[in-house]
């Protein structure tokens, strides 16, 4: 399965990076790493993971790694990272564009 990243996951894996970073570069990129290899393995079995619950019915689906969430989608052959937040963030709509 192609795996394509969001604008906005993209953003996302950058923040995580430099809020962690700020205590060490060493963990932000421990962490970064763990995220991708997280996404890298759902691509192989998307159905694993379960759908985000604040919106079941956009079919969106979410895994969780770590304090994290991602939150993806699929259509034929591709899975595209939607959004990555921390357990603790509120989604919103504007953030799933």
């Amino acid at each position: 399965m192609n795996i394509t990243w969001s604008a906005q996951a993209r953003r996302d894996l950058h923040a995580i990076r430099d809020f962690i970073a700020r205590d060490s570069m060493h963990y932000a990129q421990l962490q970064i790493e763990r995220l991708i290899s997280r996404v890298e393995g759902m691509a192989r079995a998307p159905s694993r993971g379960h759908p985000v619950h604040e919106f079941i019915e956009s079919g969106l689906r979410e895994v969780h790694e770590g304090t994290y969430r991602i939150i993806y989608d699929t259509h034929d052959e591709e899975f595209q990272v939607v959004t990555i937040v921390h357990m603790k963030q509120r989604i919103t709509r504007r953030r799933l564009r």
